[in-house]
């Protein structure tokens, strides 16, 4: 597909097989949070340890080693005791940032859709059990006779 192609949005079934993949990236648990973080700039292992409060360390290296594998982060080894390491987004890497923020107010736009359905359908379903609370308090014509000549 040339760059032409892309811009205009046409994409093939075949692009499907690529995005699931890109969506497959980011979607573990974590993921996302890491490249958040690392796009305000380098962190050690114990800083995004503190900033993502609920990651274990083990979870923690599978992302950024697998982030890595792919060229999103780098790893940086300093030769100092003890030893230092440092993780950055490489450029890929804040492309990737660039793209999240798109996909953040693509979120923000389609959670402000839902809640407005929601309210629709709150509605919708609040006045559909009035109609049906009124049908079970309906009178016959006959009851409505005798209970006003009472």
């Amino acid at each position: 597909m040339s760059d032409q192609d892309s811009t205009k949005g046409s994409l093939t079934r075949e692009d499907a097989v690529l995005i699931d993949f890109g969506l497959a990236v980011l979607s573990p648990r974590w993921t996302t949070e890491i490249l958040i973080n690392l796009a305000a700039g380098p962190r050690r292992t114990t800083q995004l340890l503190k900033d993502l409060k609920g990651v274990s360390a083990k979870t923690l290296c599978q992302r950024l080693r697998r982030l890595s594998e792919l060229s999103i982060v780098t790893r940086k080894t300093f030769a100092e005791v003890p030893p230092r390491v440092e993780y950055a987004l490489t450029a890929e890497g804040h492309a990737l940032a660039g793209l999240l923020h798109q996909i953040r107010d693509l979120g923000e736009r389609l959670s402000h859709v839902d809640r407005l359905r929601t309210l629709v359908d709150t509605d919708e379903d609040a006045a559909e059990d009035t109609c049906e609370d009124s049908d079970k308090l309906s009178f016959s014509p006959e009851q409505l006779n005798s209970s006003i000549h009472q």
